[in-house]
Order: structure tokens, then sequence, then C-alpha cells
């Protein structure tokens, strides 16, 4: 999907392998410092999943909002972002067994992290 939105794909996928990569340190370095790291491979696969599936209903919405930039389409994508922010700090809130406001801070990191640093590092590449 991030392919086709800019004109270099091969930047496109450096950037979401540099996502990937620091999305994968984010967790593990979370579940270390919380000594929960037995639970690796369930919060990623759950990170994933939910992520893929929020993109799955975001393609739609981003075909419909390039084609007629409705104010309707920016609500629907403004919406799912949420949803996918929720996803991720409930997630977060289960496995870390942590109060709603530490993991609303924790997934607000996590973005932060992952989607502003894959953007960092893929402009000094």
């Amino acid at each position: 999907m991030q392919a086709n939105m800019t004109d270099d794909p091969f930047e496109s996928f450096i950037e979401v392998g540099i996502e990937t990569l620091l999305m994968l340190m984010f967790i593990g370095a979370m579940l270390f410092v919380n000594k929960t790291l037995y639970a690796y491979i369930q919060v990623v696969t759950a990170i994933l999943v939910c992520a893929n599936v929020v993109a799955l209903f975001i393609v739609p919405v981003i075909i419909w909002l390039t084609i007629s930039e409705s104010p309707l389409s920016y609500y629907f994508f403004g919406l799912l972002l949420l949803w996918d922010y929720a996803l991720v700090t409930h997630i977060f809130k289960q496995s870390l067994s942590i109060n709603l406001f530490a993991s609303l801070a924790l997934s607000l990191l996590y973005f932060i992290a992952t989607y502003l640093g894959a953007f960092a590092l893929g402009q000094l590449l």
C-alpha cells in the first residue's frame, strides 16, 4: 500500500522494513522492562494482525478520499486511525497489566517511535 503512495517504491519498502524492525524492538524492550518477555510472540502477533485488519479497511477509505476529497472520507479515515490506536492501547493494557492512562501514553510513544522514527531514519538513508 505504501509503495503505491510514493514515487520511489524501493524507498517505501525500506521504510516499511524499518517500521517493522522498530516495532519489534519497541515491543521487545517494553516487555523486557516489564519482565513479561514470554508474551513477545503473542503481543507482536496481536499488533500485526490488528494493524493489518485496520489497514484493510483504510485502503477503500484512502481511495475514496483521493477521488472525492469528501469531508466524510476524512472523518472515516480519522476514525480508523483512532480505532488502530485504541486496539494497540488495549493490547498494551492487557499484556502489561497497566492502567488505561499508562497504556494510552505507551501507545502514543509506540506510534511516535515506530512511524516517525522510520520516517526519520528513511530520510537519513
